[in-house]
């Protein structure tokens, strides 16, 4: 038998009873199936919930199978909390489409645990979903460029630009683009460099989150043509 510790982001319906579940672990993501779990006497009910962090021992080549198991963590708090959990979703789904890119899978585990652990405890939880979807850009290839013009030297009187990927002098800021604040731009750049590990807590005006929001979306629609399905929850649940 294998063990393999992890997050679980998704889970599908197999056959008539069965389940697969989808773990992120430290070499990627890892497909696991669990015979009978759509059953109310299954023995794993509780463990195959979306979010939960397990440890689990499974057989198989194909298709790996559930053996034996148990929740590290269930992050109740977060499930609990009709708001969080919609945006945490949306952040588990994000981490699912790019998965399977090669990346520190093992990096971003440990960050997206400590992470949901923060959440758990602060109600202020959105600017640190934010961090997690600024440092998959960095891990990604296409991290946004602060420190100056990306067409120049230039250090001053600078905008960024979605489609350059960052900061432009007025010479090479594209037309017709969006103009996003200066509030807005140095909070996405203090949330990409801040440290989780300081523990500190993060206050930012709603005004900010909904226009960092907007930016975030577009940044990866324009660089990786993706977007989210629980996306459209997220403009229902900050107002824009």
């Amino acid at each position: 038998m294998e063990y393999i510790e992890g997050l679980i982001l998704k889970k599908l319906d197999y056959k008539e009873s069965s389940k697969i579940i989808y773990i992120y672990t430290k070499e990627g993501l890892i497909s696991v199936l669990i015979h009978g779990n759509r059953k109310a006497n299954s023995p794993y009910l509780n463990l195959s919930s979306i979010l939960n962090y397990v440890k689990i021992y499974v057989s198989g080549k194909s298709l790996l199978t559930l053996r034996d198991g148990d929740v590290l963590k269930h992050y109740l708090k977060i499930k609990k909390n009709i708001d969080k959990f919609i945006y945490v979703q949306h952040i588990l789904e994000l981490i699912y489409n790019f998965a399977n890119y090669e990346y520190d899978h093992n990096k971003l585990l440990l960050f997206l645990l400590k992470i949901f652990d923060k959440c758990e405890t602060t109600p202020n939880f959105i600017p640190y979903l934010n961090m997690i979807e600024l440092k998959m850009l960095y891990l990604l290839g296409i991290n946004p460029f602060f420190k100056h013009c990306v067409g120049c030297n230039r250090t001053d009187d600078l905008r960024f630009s979605i489609k350059e990927g960052g900061m432009c002098c007025e010479e090479h800021f594209p037309k017709d683009e969006v103009v996003f604040s200066n509030k807005c731009i140095n909070t996405m750049r203090e949330l990409y460099y801040f440290d989780i590990d300081k523990q500190r807590d993060i206050f930012i005006d709603k005004s900010v989150l909904i226009e960092l929001r907007k930016l975030i979306d577009l940044f990866y629609e324009y660089h990786l043509n993706f977007k989210t399905k629980s996306r459209k929850m997220l403009k229902g649940l900050i107002g824009y």
